[in-house]
């Protein structure tokens, strides 16, 4: 099937419903993809190249990222003609899933002597790591490509720790395959592979969960085993989770650093290995409790067993809020999380836990389905008058990466993206429509 444009690729945020921190340890960690959240990718083919004739402004390859106020024109054979022809940059079958750190080194030392930005401030840091994951994932999977514009837009919160990033990754690397052929249009493995790629160049070690459930939706499940001395990380597609289950999203907005409270939770493991592991091993059983609950609420759904639902939603909000406290003792909330926290438990709407890293970022209310819009509605509000935090309502799970073909692009879309800074409601809705 030949590629034609343009095309728009999508994939979610996600957002760590048990299991942050106690997966480093080698405890089961459990993630879903947030269903109105998502990342969008534009492809679209560059008509006016040929109508410029200095050869040092003429680019065949554009970057958009209005959420971030990044643009970037390239000249592929121009730009990157010695980063390309470098045989150890040069991507064989057997090595195509496999990180090349010598690109990655090559793209980092460009940038450097490229940048027009001569502040380093936040948003640069963000334009140097967009720019980046993007630059490596072309060169990798499709260095010869011409004569194409790329336009991001996202509705996943950037440096919220809900996989902004991932999302990105996904995204990319759906387009570019397609770019290259089109067989791999519903390859989910590769595209997964090769999106941990572009995450290694954001994180330099990630776990793969954050890629995982961007790729494939749902909720996924990574476990860790030790085989022959050796981690092995196993993802499991989580089937009978409930996708019925409203959740609050409150992004408090504080600045976290994961790397450093990683390592705040390694030093308190090394000063007191054996209370801490009992911490973690008491996070790994609430992971395993949310897990039967999930599974218990799916099957419950459709029955009559009132009582019993009533009982299982009970224990699944234990289970989350025991999974913060035990997140708490060991250092990685914040005073603003806390807040959440106490709020939530007081109007009795549902179980809230700190989600990610922690140390600011953001707290997830899985809601009570007999909580009334009223008090949900009071809750968003305080959070909102009083503190300033952003509160998303959404669901837990829903589809994973996609690709809209030409044919279900119009002229609306294609306005949006071209000439808003910011992805509309409307569009949204007119994308989320043609998504399964």
């Amino acid at each position: 099937m030949t590629a034609s444009f343009p095309i728009i690729t999508t994939a979610p945020g996600k957002v760590i419903i048990s299991g942050e921190h106690s997966a480093v340890y080698g405890k089961d960690v459990v993630a879903s993809a947030v269903k109105n959240l998502r990342c969008y990718l534009l492809v679209e083919e560059i008509t006016d190249v040929s109508n410029k004739e200095n050869v040092h402004t003429k680019h065949d390859l554009e970057l958009d990222f209005p959420d971030l106020k990044l643009k970037n024109l390239w000249n592929l054979e121009r730009d990157f003609e010695s980063i390309i022809n470098n045989e150890e940059n040069k991507v064989s079958v057997d090595s195509f899933s496999a990180f090349n750190q010598h690109l990655s080194d090559d793209i980092e030392a460009y940038l450097r002597n490229n940048s027009t930005e001569n502040k380093e401030t936040h948003l640069s840091h963000l334009h140097h790591s967009a720019s980046h994951v993007f630059l490596y994932l072309l060169l990798h999977i499709a260095p010869k490509i011409k004569n194409k514009r790329f336009i991001l837009k996202s509705n996943v919160p950037v440096g919220a720790g809900l996989g902004s990033s991932a999302a990105v990754s996904v995204c990319l690397v759906q387009a570019l395959l397609y770019c290259i052929d089109s067989k791999y249009l519903n390859d989910l493995k590769i595209i997964n592979e090769l999106s941990l790629l572009g995450e290694k160049c954001v994180h330099g070690t990630p776990s793969g969960i954050d890629n995982a459930v961007a790729t494939y939706g749902k909720a996924i499940k990574l476990s860790t085993f030790v085989e022959d001395d050796q981690k092995v990380k196993v993802l499991k597609v989580i089937d009978s989770f409930p996708e019925s289950l409203n959740i609050l999203l409150i992004n408090t907005k504080i600045p976290k650093s994961t790397k450093t409270l990683v390592a705040n939770v390694k030093k308190l493991y090394d000063q007191d290995t054996h209370m801490v592991t009992n911490i973690l091993e008491a996070m790994h059983k609430c992971t395993q409790g949310i897990l039967s609950d999930f599974e218990l609420i799916k099957t419950l759904e459709s029955g009559n067993s009132d009582q019993i639902y009533r009982d299982t939603l009970n224990n699944l909000f234990n289970s989350i809020r025991i999974n913060h406290g035990l997140l708490s003792s060991i250092g990685v909330s914040h005073p603003g999380l806390e807040k959440s926290k106490i709020l939530s438990d007081e109007l009795k709407i549902g179980g809230t836990k700190l989600t990610g890293a922690g140390g600011g970022g953001c707290a997830m209310t899985i809601l009570d389905p007999s909580a009334s819009d009223e008090i949900i509605n009071d809750f968003k509000h305080s959070l909102i008058s009083l503190y300033d935090y952003d509160v998303y309502k959404s669901q837990l799970g829903g589809t994973g990466a996609f690709l809209i073909k030409t044919s279900n692009i119009n002229s609306e879309i294609l306005q949006d993206f071209e000439k808003n800074a910011k992805i509309n409601d409307k569009v949204v809705q007119l994308l989320d429509s043609i998504i399964p």
